[in-house]
């Protein structure tokens, strides 16, 4: 088949929907002159409990008729269940679902008939992820006539386009979904992350460490570079950074004073696997996590109760290690002797099975940022 630019233009137009969803309008429309067609859709299907459309964008169909063909017909249309049933086949029209007497004894055209003056239907499907089938649906009138070989002819050719651009559009659309989570998942934390790359530039911060710095008792990040109030926390600091491409698989804790005199911030430095695409285009490599013991004291003991199934005394001395409490001042706070502090301090060890102070320091942290 000759390519001409009528040709081109759809290909194109595919290609431009797969990096922008908001695009398959303007495809539809291109297709629809392609094909010479009076209306279109563009389609998600889910077959599983049952036919449902997760995406469903449409051009020149009654938008009421839509929404009640969504929530009530999907499962009902007769090509829907001919897809659902033949999810390999590339180009499906009227002639392999239904012929035209069936069609006028069918509940659903019969249905369709009475808000859209459409007859006939040629689909382009596309397997793009294990679990889905999208692509696109073209209708034509009854006075426009059925798609005929050379049409049918015309669809396949750019067909493979379109199955092309839906794969790179679920890849795209599955990879921004991920990011969009896992940022989400961050901003929830209420303890201060920074993500750093290579460059021990930062590439991520969430909503608490924005709120850190607005409070500005310690914490600053300017010139890509997170820094802290006192210049020996902040040599400590750098220095963790730098060690975590080198001698730090773990990571590691430490505390920082703060002007307001406050409670210090307690403090991990870990590294972040590198095993990336290629192609991506964040690649981050030092995580830091600072946690305010004012703001994460309820929220951290209940949380390790959860966790851990620490009692409500063995919550309390974790959180105080969190702090930097040495052992002997936490058991001095909380009021029992030493012997009693480390005997608590054991089952917190066997709990939440760590070895050694350091260890337990930072997962707890950990637990606090997750």
């Amino acid at each position: 088949m000759a390519v001409d630019e009528r040709t081109l233009a759809i290909i194109e137009a595919f290609y431009d929907a797969a990096m922008d969803e908001a695009r398959w309008g303007p495809a539809l429309e291109t297709l629809m002159k392609f094909t010479g067609s009076q209306a279109a859709t563009f389609w998600v299907l889910s077959p599983q409990p049952k036919p449902e459309l997760t995406t469903f964008r449409f051009l020149n169909f009654d938008p009421a008729g839509m929404k009640y063909y969504q929530d009530h017909l999907v499962p009902l249309d007769p090509t829907n269940q001919y897809l659902v049933s033949h999810p390999e086949e590339p180009v499906v029209h009227d002639g392999l679902v239904i012929s035209e007497r069936e069609k006028d004894r069918h509940a659903y055209y019969d249905w369709h008939c009475s808000f859209s003056d459409t007859r006939f239907r040629m689909v382009g499907q596309a397997r793009p992820a294990p679990s889905a089938q999208a692509g696109v649906a073209l209708h034509r009138t009854h006075q426009a006539g059925r798609f005929g070989p050379d049409d049918i002819e015309r669809f396949a050719f750019v067909h493979r386009h379109m199955s092309q651009a839906l794969s790179l559009g679920f890849r795209l659309g599955t990879l921004g979904t991920m990011q969009k989570c896992t940022a989400e998942l961050l901003d929830r934390s209420p303890a201060a992350i920074f993500l750093l790359d290579e460059r021990k530039h930062i590439i991520f911060v969430n909503r608490g460490a924005q709120s850190l710095e607005a409070e500005a008792d310690g914490v600053r990040f300017s010139a890509g570079r997170v820094t802290l109030a006192y210049r020996q926390d902040d040599d400590r600091l750098q220095r963790l950074i730098a060690q975590t491409f080198t001698a730090l698989p773990a990571g590691h804790a430490m505390r920082a004073l703060r002007p307001s005199g406050k409670r210090p911030y307690a403090i991990l430095v870990g590294p972040v696997s590198q095993k990336y695409s290629g192609l991506s285009a964040i690649r981050p490599a030092v995580c830091i996590v600072i946690t305010d013991p004012e703001r994460a004291t309820p929220f951290l003991k209940t949380r390790l109760k959860a966790v851990y199934g620490l009692t409500e005394a063995e919550g309390r001395l974790a959180v105080l290690l969190v702090d930097g409490q040495k052992l002997p001042a936490a058991a001095a706070e909380l009021g029992i002797t030493y012997g009693t502090c480390r005997a608590r301090l054991a089952e917190i060890f066997q709990k939440t099975e760590t070895h050694s102070q350091a260890e337990l320091i930072a997962l707890l942290l950990k637990t606090l940022a997750a």
